[in-house]
């Protein structure tokens, strides 16, 4: 039934320039990915209270990487998003390798739940602590004297591979710009690299929607398969291409007319009659298409190599130590200043002592000055016998006066 509604409506799909994910840059567009790895979701709050939750499950509780915010969010990403060392890849990429050794398939939910999926299937229950760590030891049990190493491949242009759509896409529900996403159905290999597990991730866009019309014309539904990303989170171009386009002709020659041959071959046939309204496009979940690499493109993939894993656990700090560590800063900064204080009250009483001296020597002075003085007034005193100069003498000798006129009749 849903094969006869599927043929009876005409389905085209059109290309579009692939959008390539932007690899995130700002601190806050890398926390955002480091939680969709993590949670399967990116997480409100604060960046500060993101990154201490982020270390709590990746390095264990009151656990960091660094000191600065900058640092710790660099080490979270290198560390569960992705990392350039192909002998060290990072916690999602093993994981991903750890499914596909035990599944054939990897699965698309945050790390911290698909690890606890993978202790269940390999102990029996799941584990606790630092997630680094957890994975380690699942390796070595699940390997054994083998791991996966990262390693440069080309992946040719024009490769074909089976995807299934992971959501209801409709011309009746759906707009242009809204997201199409989809599961990869199998492996893609280079020679024994293993670059597109089955069941990775791609994206796309539906580019163009046609409402149903009279006169039987039905509706019609654009979608850009734009890309498809690879074990090591590459964007990988990726079109709905002719190879992709003969694949499906081939499997609707073999099975007959089918929802493949409508997808591949366009409108067939329609409703007769003027007044006739045609049918909505409908493309349910798990519709199986074929789509192809657009370009030859170097990425990276998977290797199984001889040797045990030699994943490197990060070293921790604890971050009380990290508080210690900035009280202690602000506690030497106290006491540059408190010498600087000291230092500047040693100088100060030096130039109190320096004026004092001053003033004594000053008073040295001016108190010999007043004897000479006195002598003079005393003089003046016996020869005039006038009370009031006597009491005037008594007044300039008990003064220090800063000028003393002396004259000499």
């Amino acid at each position: 039934m849903m094969r006869k509604a599927l043929l009876a409506a005409g389905i085209s799909l059109l290309l579009t320039m692939p959008a390539f994910a932007a690899e995130p840059v700002t601190l806050s567009d890398r926390i955002d990915r480091v939680d969709e790895v993590i949670y399967g979701a990116a997480q409100n709050g604060s960046l500060l209270n993101r990154v201490d939750r982020a270390d709590n499950v990746i390095y264990g509780n009151g656990n960091t990487s660094a000191n600065g915010l900058d640092d710790r969010i660099s080490n979270l990403y290198t560390d569960v998003v992705k990392n350039d060392n192909d002998a060290t890849p990072s916690i999602s990429t093993r994981i991903n390798a750890m499914e596909y050794y035990l599944t054939d398939e990897i699965q698309t939910d945050g790390v911290t739940a698909r690890v606890g999926d993978l202790e269940t299937k390999v102990y029996g229950s799941s584990k606790t602590g630092a997630l680094d760590q957890r994975v380690s030891n699942l390796e070595k049990s699940v390997y054994g004297d083998q791991h996966y190493e990262m390693k440069s491949v080309e992946l040719p242009a024009d490769t074909v591979f089976k995807i299934s759509l992971n959501d209801d896409v409709s011309s009746k529900t759906n707009e242009v710009g809204d997201p199409v996403t989809f599961t990869v159905q199998e492996d893609v290999m280079v020679g024994d690299v293993l670059v597109l597990p089955r069941g990775s991730q791609g994206s796309g866009v539906v580019t163009k929607v046609t409402r149903p019309k009279s006169f039987g014309r039905s509706g019609a539904l654009d979608i850009s398969f734009d890309q498809v990303f690879s074990v090591d989170d590459d964007a990988i171009p990726t079109v709905l291409g002719p190879e992709a386009k003969e694949k499906l002709k081939m499997e609707a020659a073999a099975v007959g007319a089918s929802t493949i041959g409508a997808l591949a071959l366009g409108p067939i046939g329609l409703v007769g009659g003027f007044f006739v309204k045609g049918k909505d496009v409908s493309l349910p979940a798990g519709t199986n298409l074929y789509i192809e690499t657009q370009e030859a493109v170097t990425t990276k993939g998977l290797v199984l190599t001889n040797g045990a894993p030699n994943a490197v656990i990060r070293k921790r700090i604890s971050r009380s130590a990290v508080a210690e560590d900035t009280a202690k800063t602000v506690e030497n900064s106290a006491e540059k200043s408190e010498v600087t204080v000291t230092e500047g009250t040693k100088e100060a009483e030096s130039v109190k002592e320096t004026a004092e001296k001053a003033v004594n020597e000053t008073t040295e002075k001016a108190g010999n000055l007043n004897e000479k003085a006195k002598a003079e007034l005393e003089a003046v005193r016996e020869k005039d016998s006038v009370s009031k100069g006597a009491a005037e003498g008594e007044s300039s000798a008990n003064e220090e006066p800063s000028v003393v006129i002396v004259r000499n009749d």
